[in-house]
């Protein structure tokens, strides 16, 4: 669906932002942006409108307008189901456009640590390339670029690794259960857009240089280049996108070279390339189409490993430690590969039609792990990898109804389809053991989880409606449909016995109706309030049970029932001379939770969750638009009725984050230079069971940090920012290093001492 964005621009402390309407304010609040003086707030109060995500549709109602030198201006090819220009939000939505982007980046190590400092409901990010416990909202979050999902059923949790932030035009994340992409956005979505082909020819160079500032050395120095052409001649729009990277080694903040992450892994002293193209077609007036390709490869190149010994100590008595030496021919490594093919047509029959293809190839190769005492690993010191191609296509129509435009019906079709293996890689305990864990001999390949072919296809419809200024409405449903099946196969438990026994193959089917309304009311202008009742719909993950199949597993009776979410929303947003402010409060609920592993497979089990929390955030700029200031409040509450128990009792750590308080100060003396503190801190919490540790449940200490960005337009076409991580270079443990998802302190890894980072563009 194709709507004007309707936006404010201001130059604020931030530098040059767009504020959205006061219906998404929380795009605002939620990035630290300035806010609108009073008679801005009120213009945008006039012009209530909901933002959208990824996909296939451009963001004009009409053809893009003509630029200077008889260009088109860049067209971004987009599948829009969230964004409206006739109903207000019923949703907590928070948007970061480029500029942002460019200049927050700078205070983190990532893209993931950067939305954890930014979004409320989102968990702490693991400070390594693994997004495991990530939740938004204590639950799992559907990752879309363009359109198309990161998600895998058989998920490796590094979604957030695979993209540049410098190739990003805009994050959408939207938080709440919802289908109206499909499964897997059970706590909500996070849209990525990259930057569109056309408008006149331009091109920007990027260059980054990053050094922890704890130990000055060559070993911890990073570099990024990247380097971006968009343009358009004639009726064809083009983007290209190119870039190298090179990942140094952390330090804490006692200057020790932080160890790798064993469990999940990491891509410290990596190299990484990706590579991008777009190109358009603009049939007439009303048609176009748009073929991209992308590739993105982190490959690890390092020296160190983890020391073993300090899984000897008591839990929590020491941090993991590196040590040098480490012979592994294949480590750590990210590669991802997206063909997407869109086309759009403004009027069809009085409709607007976008659709989409698309297909991934996706590779990504773990740390070796010592699993001699896992028997459904087969006992072996071994290396896992995950093979995954993905094949899946989107269509929405968007039709008016009615005379008066008051009412649009959102309709459509989804279809995705997965296959997905992971072969395992063993090696020679005794070298292993001889060499302290330095050496990996490889002596043969195993397979851990066969292939596993998964199809979901759905197809849904949406209302909407507004009664007038102050009301307006909508609905929808959704029928989703999937099955999962794979062929007979020896788990790995059965690898070294005699007479090994094979697990039988099978599919199995799902089918699930979901179901959504909400409303909004704004009694006054610069007021508004909502309620909504939405519901998501996720596959468990099929392949952690299968790999971990004993003989005798049954996939037609081995609980795989799909993930089924009730959530129940209400919010208010508004603003009150120069300064906007938001508040939500949601309860989730589902009768089957995602399969949990524990031990390390040697325990599988579902649980009925409950999850409540509030979202609280708030922002202020001065009349002069020189000083801005804001912070939010997120604090959530997960319940679980555990298989075969009549009581509930408090879920994991990697499930519900801690309290967390955000804050942030900028200041802009001069039109060119603005500079911004941040503050996130994240409560302790014992997320222990009756005083016992067990994964996920350890209690946790509180953490502070504090950011520094400054950012100077040096010209027209020059800019620098510098960020300063870790300001006053605490040493700490994130959440994921305290919970020890290794349960021992080989992953109780501190986080990175003060790093500085240094950003150069020029705009040709």
């Amino acid at each position: 669906m194709q709507t004007a964005t309707r936006s404010v621009t201001l130059a604020g402390p931030a530098g040059r932002c767009r504020v959205r309407p006061l219906a998404l304010l929380v795009a605002a609040i939620g990035a630290g942006t300035p806010l609108l003086s009073e008679a801005q707030a009120m213009a945008a109060a006039s012009a209530v409108a909901q933002t959208g995500t990824s996909g296939a549709s451009t963001k004009q109602d009409s053809p893009p307008a003509k630029a200077d030198g008889g260009e088109l201006n860049a067209v971004e090819v987009r599948v829009d189901r969230i964004k409206s220009d006739l109903v207000s939000p019923t949703r907590q939505v928070t948007v970061l456009e480029r500029e942002e982007i460019e200049e927050l980046k700078v205070g983190s190590n990532n893209l993931a640590t950067m939305l954890s400092k930014l979004i409320p409901g989102m968990a702490d990010s693991s400070r390594t390339v693994t997004d495991f416990g990530q939740t938004l909202r204590g639950r799992g979050t559907l990752i879309l670029v363009d359109g198309i999902p990161l998600n895998t059923n058989r998920d490796s949790a590094r979604n957030l690794a695979t993209i540049d932030p410098s190739n990003i035009e805009k994050i959408e994340v939207m938080r709440g259960s919802s289908a109206i992409y499909g499964a897997g956005a059970n706590g909500g979505i996070i849209a990525i857009t990259t930057r569109p082909a056309g408008g006149p020819p331009s091109a920007d160079t990027t260059v980054t240089l990053g050094t922890p500032l704890t130990r000055l050395s060559k070993e911890g120095l990073s570099a990024n280049v990247q380097q971006h052409f968009s343009g358009s001649q004639g009726p064809i729009d083009y983007a290209f996108h190119l870039g190298a990277q090179h990942i140094g080694s952390p330090y804490d903040a006692h200057g020790h070279r932080i160890a790798p992450e064993p469990s999940q892994g990491d891509l410290f002293d990596s190299n990484v390339y990706n590579v991008s193209g777009k190109l358009g077609w603009r049939i007439d007036s009303q048609q176009r189409i748009e073929l991209s390709v992308s590739q993105y490869q982190a490959k690890q190149n390092t020296n160190y490993a983890s020391d073993p010994s300090v899984a000897k100590l008591p839990p929590g008595t020491a941090a993991a430690r590196a040590i040098k030496g480490l012979q592994l021919e294949n480590q750590n490594e990210l590669r991802n590969t997206v063909v997407n093919l869109g086309y759009q047509n403004l009027d069809l029959l009085g409709s607007t039609v976008s659709t989409q293809i698309y297909y991934r190839d996706y590779f990504t190769r773990f740390p070796p792990f010592d699993a001699r005492a896992v028997a459904t690993r087969g006992g072996n010191v071994d290396q896992v990898s995950q093979n995954s191609d993905v094949f899946g296509g989107r269509l929405t129509i968007s039709t008016p109804l009615g005379a008066d435009k008051k009412t649009k019906l959102l309709w459509g079709a989804d279809y995705n389809q997965e296959r997905s293996d992971m072969p395992l890689d063993v090696f020679d305990p005794r070298t292993y053991d001889q060499s302290g864990g330095l050496v990996f001999n490889k002596t043969g390949s195993l397979t851990y989880m066969p292939p596993l072919a998964t199809r979901s296809g759905g197809v849904f419809g949406q209302l909407q409606h507004k009664f007038n200024e102050q009301w307006s409405m909508e609905g929808g449903v959704r029928y989703e449909r999937a099955n999962a099946s794979f062929d007979d196969f020896v788990p790995l438990s059965q690898s070294k016995v005699s007479n090994p026994v094979a697990v039988k193959g099978g599919t199995v089917n799902y089918g699930a109706w979901l179901f959504n309304i909400g409303g909004a009311y704004a009694p006054v202008k610069n007021q508004e309030f909502y309620a909504s009742f939405g519901q998501g719909f996720q596959l468990p993950d099929i392949g952690l049970q299968i790999r971990n199949a004993r003989p005798g597993f049954d996939i037609n009776s081995s609980s795989l029932e799909p993930v089924k979410t009730n959530n129940y929303e209400i919010g208010w947003r508004g603003a009150f001379g120069n300064t906007m402010a938001s508040l939500a409060l949601f309860y989730t609920t589902s009768q089957l939770g995602d399969v949990q592993s524990f031990n390390n497979g040697l325990i599988l089990t579902r649980t009925k969750e409950r999850i409540a929390g509030v979202e609280a955030s708030a922002d202020y700029l001065s009349d002069s638009e020189t000083w801005g200031a804001g912070g939010t409040f997120t604090w959530i509450n997960g319940r679980e009725q555990p298989q075969g128990s009549s009581s509930f009792q408090n879920m994991t750590g990697y499930r519900i984050p801690p309290l967390k308080l955000t804050a942030y100060v900028q200041y802009r003396p001069i039109s060119t230079w603005s500079n911004r503190l941040q503050v996130t801190y994240y409560g302790g919490r014992d997320y222990r069971l009756n005083d016992q540790n067990s994964f996920g449940r350890r209690e946790v200490s509180s953490y502070t940090t504090v950011d520094l960005i400054s950012r100077y337009q040096v010209s027209k076409k020059d800019t620098i920012t510098v960020g300063i991580e870790n300001l006053f270079n605490r040493y700490y443990y994130p959440l994921y290093s305290q919970l020890m998802r290794n349960s021992n302190n080989t992953s109780r890894l501190p986080a990175a001492g003060i790093t500085l980072t240094a950003m150069y563009q020029h705009r040709w």
